[in-house]
């Protein structure tokens, strides 16, 4: 269950950050897309690493503000005041976050469709699934990530510790993950990150069988409810600076 009032604030205050990020993801997938390249050129252009750089910036900013600053510019207590249990807040902020992620990869999703049939003349069904399935892997890696700033900004009273505790886990996933591209050195690096759930090459895989990808978006899907889980108890227990 989640408070209407409550969602309706939370949407007014991040609309416009994440209107921006999915408006300059949507625009870049479009661009490589309508350029006629194939899918697979398309992922190394883009799904290998852009759309976790957009996202991330999202997923730092957002997950820090839907509690932690709340917190600690004390409208916290405003909302509190009200006859809403702190259960139903971390549910109606981890809706909205989880909710506007879906809402991010979908338009991207479609829009890469589109812009694939316009460039390339047409798009087949298996296409179509294999951009559903990379977006749809998106999704669950930014839940993953999300659940990381979300269980630390409901740990923390204040904002400069939920960005750096979150934001720092993230950032350095991702970090870790783009120098992993560059060479041997450093590719052991992507072994100890999120992102290396993300098996770009296991859902283009033209193998009928190939499906490891499955379980590995499921793990990321696993790491999201769980620290959104952690972070909603924590939140709903701890002490709070009212």
């Amino acid at each position: 269950m989640i408070s209407k009032t409550l969602m309706k604030q939370t949407v007014k205050n991040n609309i416009v950050l994440w209107a921006v990020l999915t408006g300059i993801q949507v625009l870049m997938v479009a661009g490589v897309a309508s350029a006629g390249t194939n899918l697979q050129q398309t992922a190394l252009a883009y799904y290998n690493m852009l759309p976790g750089l957009i996202s991330a910036i999202y997923v730092i900013i957002t997950g820090n503000k839907l509690l932690a600053q709340q917190v600690d510019k004390g409208t916290m207590a405003y909302v509190l005041s009200n006859p809403i249990k702190r259960s139903k807040v971390t549910a109606t902020q981890a809706v909205f976050f989880l909710g506007s992620l879906f809402l991010m990869f979908a338009l991207s999703a479609a829009s890469h469709c589109i812009a694939h049939y316009i460039g390339s003349g047409g798009i087949t069904a298996t296409e179509i699934g294999h951009v559903v399935l990379l977006n749809l892997g998106l999704f669950c890696l930014n839940a993953a990530l999300s659940g990381v700033c979300f269980l630390a900004s409901s740990v923390f009273n204040l904002s400069k510790y939920a960005i750096a505790v979150g934001g720092g886990l993230v950032g350095a996933q991702i970090l870790m993950s783009i120098m992993g591209m560059f060479g041997e050195t450093f590719q052991w690096m992507r072994n100890f990150t999120l992102v290396t759930l993300f098996d770009i090459g296991s859902v283009l895989s033209p193998e009928p069988d190939s499906n490891a990808f499955v379980w590995k978006f499921i793990v990321l899907a696993a790491v999201g409810m769980i620290t959104y889980t952690i972070g909603s108890v924590a939140f709903s227990k701890r002490d709070l600076p009212l």
